[in-house]
């Protein structure tokens, strides 16, 4: 199954249009978030954090002051950095594809996002920047009929094992959604 194609012209248009707001409002989206934020809580408490895809930056609302200090957020719409910036921490405009660091990160957290890009290469280039005892934080929700998540976990599971999940249920725009918000730690 191919990833789901946008632009990065269609993200601007869809983020301009407002109809990404939800992810910052409706309850079920924010309980996906707060679970995101104690994970990083509760594995780097102080930790480098790297938002791939992080879209309004709801992720940030659930994360302590030491690590919205040592917090990026990227995004490939300028829109949303433009609109993300009111959460006071770091947002670069960049595809993850083109973006280059020196730097490590503790977690790299990768919400709803996967699904928009090729897994297989996001994740071998995500591993190039985790720390050595770092994590990643994957979060899909299951599509009806569709089941990306399937073929998204099976390619996470070459690089990476599974540390611990949840799976949250609940409604958003008037659907029942059950979400996976996965870590993941290098294989031995």
């Amino acid at each position: 199954m191919p990833q789901l194609k946008i632009t990065k012209n269609q993200w601007e248009k869809e983020f301009s249009a407002g109809q990404w707001d939800y992810l910052d409002t409706i309850p079920a989206e924010r309980a996906r978030s707060a679970v995101i934020g104690m994970f990083c809580q509760h594995y780097f408490p102080a930790g480098k954090i790297l938002d791939v895809g992080s879209g309004l930056g709801t992720t940030v609302d659930f994360l302590n002051e030491a690590q919205k200090q040592k917090y990026l957020g990227l995004d490939i719409s300028e829109e949303a950095i433009k609109r993300s910036k009111k959460k006071s921490v770091k947002f670069q405009n960049i595809d993850f594809s083109e973006f280059k660091t020196k730097n490590k990160f503790d977690i790299i957290i990768f919400n709803e996002v996967l699904y928009y890009m090729n897994e297989t290469e996001v994740l071998k280039k995500a591993s190039e920047f985790l720390a050595k005892n770092g994590k990643i934080i994957v979060s899909l929700y299951r599509m009806k009929n569709k089941r990306y998540d399937q073929k998204i976990w099976k390619a996470s599971r070459k690089l990476f094992r599974s540390i611990e999940a949840v799976e949250i249920v609940g409604t958003a725009k008037k659907q029942s959604v059950t979400w996976r918000v996965e870590v993941l730690g290098r294989c031995s």
